[in-house]
């Protein structure tokens, strides 16, 4: 129990740049090796649980961002498509009417 009490203060020195933003602060009163009272601990604890809420929060929030982001460019690509395939229609109907006019007279009927 010793050393994961001991290692404690290391893992809440890591997290509490993570969520800056959350309203508690883990305090690290296991730096030396030894607790006062599981109060601390507690407190420990819960500061993490809502920094991991925070962060968890955060992600769903860029997660649909990145959603809408992606079927905004999912229409833009689209409609690329859709223009490409118009212009490509329009250069096929130039390059038929191009046949047409290198032909012969003599062949053209009237």
């Amino acid at each position: 129990m010793r050393k994961f009490i001991g290692a404690l203060p290391i893992f809440l020195g890591l997290t509490a740049s993570a969520g800056a933003e959350a309203a508690c602060i883990p305090q690290a009163s296991g730096v030396t090796g030894v607790i006062a009272d599981q109060a601390d601990i507690i407190a420990a604890v819960n500061c993490l649980g809502q920094q991991l809420a925070r962060l968890r929060g955060d992600a769903t929030v860029s997660d649909r961002n990145e959603a809408a982001r992606i079927d905004d460019l999912a229409r833009q690509i689209a409609a690329l498509q859709a223009a490409m395939a118009a212009l490509s229609q329009r250069v096929a109907a130039i390059e038929a009417n191009l046949r047409n006019v290198e032909q012969p007279l003599a062949r053209q009927p009237w």
